[in-house]
């Protein structure tokens, strides 16, 4: 039987990191995922799509490559080397959830550099006028934080089909040895008696 699936509500308090996983076979690259991680972050909020001025900044980034397609972020490691490598303290994890200060960053990109999935993205002050955005923002550092003020991940809420999902480790580990012991289980023949033959014979 498959684990459920873990709640938005409170899961954050979980020793073990949480993150939203991919299918690729899922997957069409409509980029909904970008746009409403975009959506969710902003302080105010258009009404419609066509009010949006600012430059879409979203904290996850799709990514194809031949035939494959999906969105790859943050997986909120649990020794997280953007964490180690930041110089300011500006990246920190809060109820397991790796976050990433905007106040105390200064774009050094040393923790772009270090994460393992290119999960950490940075925009530079010209790529944001040429979109219409804040000139004056120098460098402006995106990754993935898991929603954590809505308490659920825009990307998979708004996913059309349904490729992205919250993973808890934990319950998934547990779920593969349960599978493992079924299936070593129903190859294994009754057990026979402790003495190993019946009766008082020799």
């Amino acid at each position: 039987m498959r684990a459920a699936e873990p709640s938005v509500r409170g899961v954050f308090m979980s020793v073990q990191s949480f993150f939203v996983l991919a299918d690729t076979a899922k997957c069409t690259g409509c980029r909904a995922c970008e746009l409403a991680c975009f959506a969710g972050h902003l302080e105010k909020r258009p009404l419609t799509a066509g009010c949006i001025s600012s430059p879409v900044t979203p904290r996850l980034f799709l990514t194809r490559e031949g035939v494959l397609c999906m969105p790859v972020q943050c997986h909120h490691c649990e020794d997280a080397p953007c964490l180690r490598s930041c110089l300011t303290g500006a990246i920190s994890r809060k109820n397991g959830v790796v976050v990433l200060d905007q106040n105390r960053c200064i774009a050094c990109k040393n923790c772009a550099m270090a994460c393992p999935f290119g999960a950490v993205q940075v925009f530079s002050g010209d790529e944001l006028a040429e979109s219409g955005g804040d000139c004056h923002v120098k460098k402006l550092v995106y990754k993935c934080d898991l929603c954590v003020d809505s308490g659920e991940p825009a990307c998979a809420a708004n996913c059309p089909n349904k490729a992205l999902r919250l993973v808890d480790p934990a319950a998934e580990i547990e779920e593969k040895r349960i599978s493992a012991i079924n299936a070593m289980g129903s190859g294994i023949p009754e057990a026979m008696p402790a003495s190993g033959h019946e009766g008082g014979g020799v």
